[in-house]
């Protein structure tokens, strides 16, 4: 069995002490104390001769790391939630009267004025109430104006003329709500577009409100997203975003929030941002495409910045490991910081290190304050 130079002296102190101990009680402790310290020098001198007759103690070799500046950059945060393409005029126009569809006057594809009728529906019985009620208004126009004229010649009474009046424009006032009723059968464009899709059939019954033609104008694109209510003091209107859409290749394109919604879904706890798109990128967006929205929370034209991960963390304080000299040698040193914002892999430094600071970038994961430490490639 093979012994270091250490072991003899440290077998021949426990062996000192051994004896001591079994030693009558009847000897002063001052002497006792007094002769192992002086063995303990002795011990120690011999170690010390063997040592330099052996060429030393073996020296611990230095930690191999890397290391990187914290230069001032310019650093940005942004904000990451999904969203959907919406137009602001994207409409699926419906019935507003019960009934069968006498006709489909349009079909997918074909583009529309605003106002133009894209669909009837059965309303037979009020043409034959208008048709009775402009029979009715024909005598009673004929009758009030025979009135009016027996009337200008002071003929007859004036009741007589203002019965015959009122009868005539009663009748008038009846066939004009009729008529407004009528055009309730008509499905008409509220806008100028094109028609996607038709979604009943012909002679198919439809309810207010049921569906008939989806229609889109292709223009006032915009993004929807939902944002959680955390950041409801961090977004504004006019912030800048950027806006990813698989559908589209995945290019990110340049957005600015339009519009930042003061309301709190009470379900979801989000509030809603508008954003507009830049660019002619925006004329290839179709209503309900999904999007990844990007809106910028942060921006520091120069600040410090160094990679998330070798930021380390004890009961107190974050930290990060730096080169310094102890006795002529690199050695590492342990340097408390505070940080702000992180994003993408990368964390703002606001206080705690200086641009000339050798920040220890690889290797640092089992480092210890004051071990010595190899630079690669200085």
């Amino acid at each position: 069995m093979r012994f270091s130079s250490t072991q003899p002296a440290a077998l021949l102190f426990a062996g000192t002490l051994l004896l001591a101990s079994c030693g009558g009680s009847n000897k002063d402790p001052k002497a006792e104390l007094a002769k192992l310290k002086s063995e303990q020098a002795a011990t120690q001198a011999k170690i010390a001769e063997l040592e330099a007759k052996t060429g030393g103690p073996a020296t611990v070799a230095a930690t191999p790391v890397s290391v990187m500046n914290a230069k001032p950059e310019s650093f940005k945060s942004y904000l990451e939630v999904q969203g959907r393409v919406d137009f602001d005029q994207n409409a699926t126009v419906g019935s507003r009267a019960a009934g069968s569809l006498t006709s489909i006057r349009v079909q997918r594809g074909d583009r529309v004025g605003k106002g133009q009728v894209l669909a009837t529906i059965d309303a037979s019985i009020l043409d034959a109430s208008a048709a009775e009620l402009r029979t009715r208004m024909d005598l009673a126009k004929t009758v009030y104006e025979k009135q009016k004229s027996l009337w200008d010649q002071q003929i007859g009474t004036e009741i007589q003329y203002l019965t015959a009046k009122n009868n005539y424009q009663a009748l008038q006032r009846n066939l004009a709500t009729l008529n407004q009723q009528r055009s309730l059968y008509n499905v008409v464009a509220p806008f100028s577009g094109s028609v996607d899709e038709v979604l009943p059939k012909l002679g198919e019954i439809t309810a207010p409100g049921a569906p008939v033609v989806r229609l889109t104008s292709g223009t006032g694109s915009k993004i929807l997203a939902e944002v959680s209510e955390a950041y409801g003091n961090s977004i504004k209107a006019g912030d800048n975003a950027v806006v990813t859409i698989p559908d589209l290749g995945g290019e990110e394109l340049p957005a600015t929030v339009r519009v930042v919604s003061r309301s709190i879904n009470a379900t979801s706890r989000t509030f809603t941002v508008e954003l507009r798109l830049k660019g002619a990128k925006a004329a290839d967006l179709r209503p309900n495409m999904v999007a990844t929205v990007r809106i910028q929370n942060y921006a520091q034209a120069n600040a410090t910045v160094i990679p998330v991960d070798i930021v380390q963390h004890d009961e107190e304080n974050s930290y990060v490991y730096v080169v310094g000299q102890e006795a002529g040698k690199a050695v590492a040193k342990k340097r408390i910081i505070k940080t702000g914002n992180t994003y993408n892999g990368k964390v703002e430094v606001t206080s705690g290190l200086t641009g000339a600071d050798q920040i220890i970038s690889a290797g640092y994961q089992n480092l210890n304050e004051g071990q010595k430490v190899a630079v690669q490639g200085a």
